[in-house]
Order: C-alpha cells, then structure tokens, then sequence
C-alpha cells in the first residue's frame, strides 16, 4: 500500500516542480533582451493553444474546456491591461472568473472523460456557453457601480495584489482539494495536471495583474495541460486498462533495448477460464487485477507487463535464473496464497466496505488462484531476446504439464 501511495504522489511532482522553477526564473525575466521580453506576453497564448489543440486531436474533452477557460481569462486580461472605455467591464469580469475558474475546474476534476463528441460532450460545452452569455450580459449592460455594488459582499482588497476576494482564497483551496483526492482515487495525470493548474491560477490571483507574473503563470498552466495530455495519451498506448501493468507493445519496446545478461519469466494464471465459466468475466477482471497488484511488488528489479489474456511477462535486466528463482517463488506463494472474497452481485464497491464485510464473515465464498512461472535467460549473449522469451514460454508449457502451481526453468 505504501508503494501504490507513493507511485501516486509522484502524479504532483512535475506540476509542482515546474511551477517552483517559473516562480525562481521570474525575478530574472528582466535580464532578458527587449525582443525576448516582447515574447513573454505570447507564450501564454502559444501554450494555451497547444494545450487545446492536443486536447481536441486525443478527444480530451475535460482538458480541452479547463484550457478554453484559460484562453478566456487570458483574452480578457489581455483587454484589461490595454484599457479603454470597456476597462471597468473587464475588471469585473476579472472579479467573476476568480471565483468561477477554480470552481469550473473542480466540477471537471469530478466528472468522468466522455469524449468531446459526444452527448456528454455536447452539455459540457452548452453549459460554458450559457456561463459565457451570461458573463457577456452582466458586462455589456451593467454599470461599474451597479456591478460593484452587487458584489461588495465579495470584494475585499489584499495589500499589493489583485483585487482577490476574501472568500476566494477558501474556495480556491476547496477547489485544490478536490483536485488532489480524484488525482490519487483515480491515479489520473490529468486530474494532478488540473491541481497544477489551480496552483498557478492561484499564484497569479494573490499578485498584481501587471508584469510577468500571469504571463508566466498562465504559460505554465498551459505547458502542464498539454504535458499530461501527452502522458495520458502514452500511457494508454503502453498501459493495459485493466491492470495498470505495461503492455504488450511496451514489451515489444523493451525487448529491443536488452543488454547481455537477462532472465525472462512468463507468468499464467491455472484454470483462468474456469473462473470466468464459474464466477463471470467481472471476478476474473478482479482476479486479473489482484494479481497485476501482485507482480507489480516483485522483487529483484524485476519489470513486470501483460502479455494477453491471463498470461504476463517480467524482465529482469542484468540478472540470471539463479538470482530470480528465490523472487519468483515468493510471487507465486504470494498469490497462491490470497484468498479472494466472492459476495455475489451485492458486492460492495467501497474497497472500506468490502473490507468490513470480509471482517464480520459475510462473505458466502472464497476463491484462491494460482500461477505457473517458466524462466529462461540469455546466455552470454548468443540468445537474441526473442528466443529467451520463447524459452521462458516453452518453461511455462512444462510447468502445465507437471500439474501446475509451480516454477519451470532450465
């Protein structure tokens, strides 16, 4: 558990690392040349759009709408700075989108990816429009002074800064808490990539709406959307949705790049098709899982991926059957040895629930499964990877054959 934990909370370490480093280059922004300087305000525009056109060709539909009100507040600041007759209607404006960004934002954190076109896809983007319509009529036909005084509960200015709502500052951290619990119950880049996102808008809210400070800010808000887009995106072509294990393509990949001296071992459920004949395929995509979770904490530097169907595949660079067998072993009583629940179609979701029930006996059956291991290893190099891994599957077969549950090598 602390392992998965920790795997999670690497999910927050590029949005705060790269908003740590823009907060430490922003002093030395003037140091730069007068034609970089000019390119500074842009950026943020370049990044956005980035963000939003990676967004629409992978059908991210919750990215895609975070980034589009990103461009918006950042169009409207843009105005703002220039002044102008509409300058006291683009202030407020500003005051609104302070609170309605982060608060947009969390309620994408908690909705699921559908895809831009499609149903879902279509009221998510009536519902910003209908905020957008409404925003334009409150800023076309309202006074400063009747907008301000309809909003004077809200407003209360900071020292030196934008002026931030006071109520802002708890909603904005409500919203943040919201997007760091779906990061790690969903372990979803894109959810931390929002986190991100609020951060900066958070920095940029508690400064001055003038100098580098919400150019920068919103540059790297838009450069960690478009980021974890193209994660989510690799992860998806090289991660198998049911387990969260490499797949079999990232095998392919990883067998080309093998050095000398390696030990290949092919893992496979016994008798998986009579749990799916007797249980459904529902409690064998919970049997799938329980033992993705279980080869994932192998010892011995071992990188562990799904072959097909109940089968897997653990490469173990720099090492030789004589140094995985003692790991190998302790996987397949690890496994065999997991006694899994089966409660029929009430079987709770909450894993908590689940838990207590299991505690207080309720559970009508139990189902242990176990697994056979074939091992082989290059040898000195004259194996090409391919052949090792025909040789581990080969290792496999023959541990079938003498009755299963057991490790075969060489």
């Amino acid at each position: 558990m602390y392992g998965t934990l920790r795997r999670r909370l690497t999910l927050f370490l590029f949005p705060a690392t790269f908003l740590a480093a823009l907060y430490a280059c922003l002093p030395h922004l003037g140091m730069l040349s007068p034609s970089w300087r000019e390119v500074v305000p842009y950026a943020a525009y370049l990044a956005l759009f980035l963000g939003l056109f990676l967004s629409f060709h992978f059908n991210r539909s919750r990215a895609f709408f975070v980034t589009l009100l990103l461009l918006a507040f950042c169009w409207n600041s843009t105005l703002l700075s220039r002044g102008g007759e509409g300058a006291a209607s683009f202030q407020r404006l500003d005051d609104i989108l302070v609170f309605l960004l982060p608060v947009n934002i969390a309620l994408f954190c908690l909705m699921r990816e559908k895809g831009l076109f499609t149903s879902a896809g279509r009221k998510r983007f009536l519902f910003l429009c209908i905020q957008a319509i409404v925003l334009a009529i409150l800023a076309k036909n309202a006074h400063a002074e009747t907008l301000e005084a309809a909003t004077s509960w809200a407003f209360g200015a900071i020292g030196n800064a934008r002026d931030l709502p006071r109520s802002a500052t708890p909603v904005i951290g409500a919203c943040g808490i919201i997007a760091a619990c779906t990061s790690l119950v969903r372990n979803s880049i894109i959810d931390s990539a929002f986190l991100g996102v609020l951060a900066a808008l958070a920095i940029i809210f508690t400064h001055a709406p003038v100098g580098d400070v919400q150019p920068v800010f919103l540059f790297g808000a838009g450069v960690i959307l478009s980021l974890s887009i193209l994660q989510d995106s690799h992860n998806m072509a090289y991660r198998d949705d049911l387990t969260g294990l490499l797949s079999r393509r990232a095998l392919n990949e990883a067998l080309t790049g093998l050095g000398r001296r390696y030990a290949i071992a092919m893992v496979d459920l016994d008798h998986f098709k009579r749990v799916n004949d007797a249980y459904g395929h529902d409690v064998g995509d919970q049997v799938l899982r329980m033992a993705g979770a279980k080869m994932r904490m192998v010892k011995g530097g071992g990188r562990v991926y799904r072959y097909g169907g109940e089968e897997f595949a653990i490469i173990f660079p720099g090492k030789g059957v004589e140094h995985v067998l003692d790991h190998l072993e302790e996987l397949r009583n690890a496994i065999a040895a997991y006694r899994f629940a089966i409660r029929g179609p009430d079987r709770p979701v909450p894993s908590r629930q689940g838990k207590k029930l299991r505690a207080d006996g309720r559970a009508v059956r139990h189902l242990s499964v176990t697994v056979s291991i074939g091992v082989a290893e290059s040898s000195d190099g004259v194996k090409s990877s391919r052949e090792v891994l025909v040789a581990a599957d080969a290792e496999l077969y023959r541990a079938k054959q003498r009755g299963r549950n057991r490790i075969s090598s060489p």
